[in-house]
């Protein structure tokens, strides 16, 4: 028996983790959502997850914030910014944490 692989996404935005959810989960992938950052720091205390995708504006901690919390942490963890806000500051903030992509929303199903 083969595991699915766990993808955690990370967005404010219930209709973006539904997306995702239904784009990815028809791929085999199990799908985790979690609306802000903190919440999603907790799945991660009790879940293994194969990726991480977080949106960068949220309220309390922020997408890139996470996203370090998650590479100081679990190095080995893709991590992907997804945001339709984003700067090339923050671009380099990002990459600098070493996420594996920075993406520009809006996002198609294949870019997913």
């Amino acid at each position: 028996m083969s595991a699915l692989h766990k993808i955690l996404v990370v967005d404010d935005d219930p209709v973006v983790g539904t997306s995702f959810d239904r784009v990815l989960s028809r791929k085999g992938y199990q799908v985790i959502k979690a609306l802000n950052a903190q919440e999603a720091l907790e799945q991660l205390r009790k879940d293994e997850v194969d990726a991480v995708y977080t949106d960068i504006k949220m309220p309390g901690m922020t997408g890139l914030e996470f996203a370090e919390k998650v590479k100081a942490r679990r190095p080995w963890t893709p991590v992907v910014i997804v945001t339709g806000y984003g700067t090339e500051a923050d671009e380099r903030r990002a990459m600098e944490a070493g996420v594996a992509a920075f993406l520009h929303k809006p996002l198609s199903p294949e870019m997913i």
